[in-house]
């Protein structure tokens, strides 16, 4: 595995969401599935879809919110949010910093291993093109910016998601960064 700067793993999350969203209407493509495992035992853990964070999540969070809030038609909800990521959204790779968030069910029997004090890898992999890195796991409260900016990112596109689900953050060690092919 090679070394590589965290702005490549960036910029080609931001690449892969925005050709997603342009040629596939948003449909999440293996790039965007972030494959857990467990770092001592090298055993996979868990894949899902990941939710790049901004790092100012803030105002973000409140546009999802009022683009979901301003009509009651999803599939015009549906539309504009497509819009957005597909235009603009993802072409400014310096308002990421890497982090990003999953949304679990309540039941979901992974989620005492995602709350326990384990270290973790992820690793992210499309067409040649591969990332490895470690992280640091964090179950988020509905109070914190994240789970906000998740929840209603995630609903612009599920509107039958609710706010019975639990949204983790997963923080990558930068230091650990590697490429993989």
């Amino acid at each position: 595995m090679a070394r590589v700067g965290w702005k490549d793993f960036i910029v080609w999350q931001c690449s892969i969401r925005q050709r997603n969203f342009r040629l596939h209407k948003g449909k999440p493509s293996e790039g965007l599935i972030c494959n857990l495992y467990e770092k001592k035992t090298n055993q996979e853990v868990k894949q899902f879809i990941s939710v790049l964070l901004e790092k100012k999540v803030e105002d973000s969070s409140r546009m999802f919110e009022f683009m979901y809030k301003r009509t009651h038609d999803p599939e015009d909800r549906y539309l504009k949010a497509v819009k957005l990521f597909s235009d603009e959204y993802f072409n400014q790779p310096d308002k990421f910093d890497g982090r990003f968030t999953a949304t679990f069910s309540k039941d979901d029997p992974y989620l005492k291993i995602l709350n326990s004090k384990k270290s973790f890898q992820a690793q992210f992999f499309e067409r040649e093109t591969g990332f490895d890195f470690p992280l640091k796991v964090q179950k988020l409260a509905k109070t914190k910016n994240e789970w906000k900016f998740t929840f209603w990112h995630n609903f612009l596109f599920n509107p039958s998601l609710n706010e019975n689900v639990e949204i983790f953050l997963f923080s990558p060690d930068k230091s650990g960064l590697k490429s993989i092919a």
